[in-house]
């Protein structure tokens, strides 16, 4: 390496301080640091390096938008399911993005439409049918969250609306999180009796516990999700104590992350670079510890959905992580190579 200067020197230091300051303090910080390294304007200026993580713009669905149009370099989205929309211009995206994946860190997750089992129902459609005034809780509005527009966007299919519910009579509990205390108090005391979140390991447990039942999506539904860029999926029976049957539903796994089709080669390359050394401390929603493999080939918890980077294909390959004559699956029934690639 070779040898710093002094601002290289403090630039430095305020990082690895900021890491360990973020590791010990986090929940107390609220989960928010904000660092700036940036040279005066008498030295050599180089281009900027700009990540934004969580918030109202970074943490949700225009945090695409912000990488495609270069405001940001490299954000995080969760789930994949977003960032294949966007890639293909499809529901909140009116054009294609010309994103990249440089990874896609596992986080096994699906949508799930639970209700109380007194109300009786077999589909959404009951719902609009019988306009029941459900007590439901999901996640909060107004801030471009993408687990409330993916629920909206199920609703709408079946001609419903969270307007709708309370206009029958029924209430919307919003919250931050699925780990929320007033969602389980809720659903213990009878105050919820209807929970549409992702998030599940958190709620479901305590759902079914408490009488609760999971609504599949019907097959109508499922293809017209997936020409939005979702992807079919299954909570599979067993997966929760009381889960009887298999669900059918929509994948929310994945957190890519993602840049746009202009970052350097070089670059990508180093940031998986950096990726694969400091593997050890970095934490995943996963059973397993990080598995570099895992971020490069599309996995159910991991999957990718738009191509790699070249830059991040050519780390990868080199490492062995990704075999020479394998190419990143975006989705089930297609395989993408960066020669094809348009946008």
């Amino acid at each position: 390496m070779a040898k710093m200067n002094a601002r290289m020197m403090r630039g430095k230091m305020a990082l690895e301080v900021a890491a360990e300051l973020y590791t010990r303090h986090m929940f107390s910080l609220g989960n928010v640091v904000n660092i700036s390294i940036a040279p005066s304007s008498k030295e050599e200026q180089h281009p900027a390096i700009r990540m934004g993580i969580n918030g109202d713009l970074m943490g949700g669905m225009r945090a695409p938008i912000e990488v495609a149009n270069r405001h940001m370099d490299i954000g995080f989205v969760n789930p994949s399911a977003i960032v294949t929309m966007a890639f293909r211009g499809k529901g909140f995206y009116e054009e294609k993005l010309p994103l990249r994946a440089l990874a896609s860190f596992p986080s096994w997750d699906k949508i799930a439409l639970a209700v109380s089992s007194d109300l009786k129902l077999k589909s959404l459609a009951d719902v609009r049918e019988r306009k029941i005034p459900l007590k439901v809780s999901t996640r909060s509005s107004g801030v471009n969250n993408t687990t409330h527009y993916t629920i909206s966007k199920i609703l709408e299919m079946h001609g419903i609306s969270l307007a709708n519910i309370k206009r029958w009579g029924g209430t919307v509990h919003e919250c931050p999180r699925p780990t929320s205390a007033e969602r389980t108090a809720g659903i213990k005391t009878g105050a919820v009796n209807a929970v549409f979140d992702e998030g599940l390991h958190n709620w479901v447990p305590d759902a079914l516990e408490h009488g609760f039942e999971i609504l599949s999506i019907e097959p109508k539904m499922l293809r017209q999700l997936e020409l939005l860029g979702y992807k079919r999926s299954t909570i599979p029976a067993g997966k929760y104590p009381g889960l009887d049957e298999d669900v059918s539903t929509i994948d929310f796994s994945g957190w890519p992350l993602i840049t746009h089709r202009w970052l350097p080669n070089e670059v990508a390359y180093a940031i998986c670079e950096a990726i694969d050394a400091r593997q050890n401390v970095i934490p995943v929603d996963h059973e397993h510890p990080l598995d570099m493999g895992m971020l490069c080939r599309s996995t159910e918890a991991a999957p990718l959905g738009i191509p790699l980077h070249p830059g991040a294909t050519q780390y990868y390959r080199e490492k062995g992580y990704l075999e020479r004559d394998q190419v990143a699956a975006t989705d089930p029934h297609k395989r993408y190579d960066d020669r094809d690639d348009d946008i």
